[in-house]
């Protein structure tokens, strides 16, 4: 029998404007003119200045999966589609990953470029221990109707190429902090659906697992963490 397991993280959802933490200034090229031997002026040549829009989207899902119940598909783990959650003692034994998946996006034949960043999480926020929780990211091709478990993250994780890595260590969390808390993962072409699975890298040392959970915050919920995908600029 599954145990129902509550979150112990919560988001504090207010309405307000928010700010993206990588502003882009609009540039403007211009050149003036004068002659120093005549009083008319010489024409100016101004061009248009360049704007550059960033665009948000936010998971439409976070699928839990555990190695205990390796082919559990009647609903989500702990009643929970916004939730982050990666363990490992060690490899399939107890082990836990997440599926984050991204709906809504440009058509691949657009030939946008989406991003895919990890904002951070609040300190208090989240609960994260272990002597490394790094993490890997591995894009898969899944339609939004599809079902995940842990044997559907097993086989795909066997055969998927590495799109990215998070570095989970606190020196690497500390720097990233310092510039703003947000993590550029990877790029690649936006396809009206991105999948991506993610898992612990290392084993426990000292009979500590690596673990990591927090719950995934989207506009207007405050303060937003987690993942995100842009394009656009």
């Amino acid at each position: 029998m599954l145990t129902t397991i509550t979150p112990l993280l919560a988001a504090f959802i207010i309405r307000s404007g928010l700010t993206s933490p990588y502003p882009f200034t609009n540039t403007t090229q211009s050149g003036n003119g004068t002659n120093p031997n005549t009083t008319t002026p010489l024409p100016t040549n101004t061009t248009t200045p360049i704007e550059y829009h960033c665009e948000y989207t936010y998971p439409s899902d976070l699928t839990v999966v555990n190695a205990r119940y390796p082919e559990y598909n009647q609903s989500h783990l702990h009643e929970a589609n916004q939730l982050f959650m990666l363990r490992r003692e060690l490899a399939d034994l107890g082990e836990i990953a997440t599926r984050v998946q991204f709906t809504a996006l440009p058509s691949n034949a657009t030939n946008t470029t989406c991003r895919l960043e990890f904002v951070l999480p609040r300190l208090d926020l989240q609960l994260i221990s272990g002597f490394n929780p790094t993490f890997n990211v591995y894009q898969v091709e899944r339609d939004t109707e599809s079902i995940a478990t842990w044997q559907t993250y097993k086989n795909n994780t066997d055969t998927a190429a590495l799109f990215g890595q998070v570095n989970g260590e606190a020196d690497a969390l500390a720097r990233t902090r310092t510039v703003g808390g947000v993590a550029a993962i990877n790029e690649t072409r936006c396809n009206d659906t991105l999948t991506f699975q993610m898992g612990l890298v290392y084993n426990a040392r000292d009979s500590v697992p690596n673990y990591w959970e927090f719950v995934n915050v989207a506009p207007p919920g405050f303060p937003i963490q987690g993942f995100r995908v842009v394009y656009g600029c």
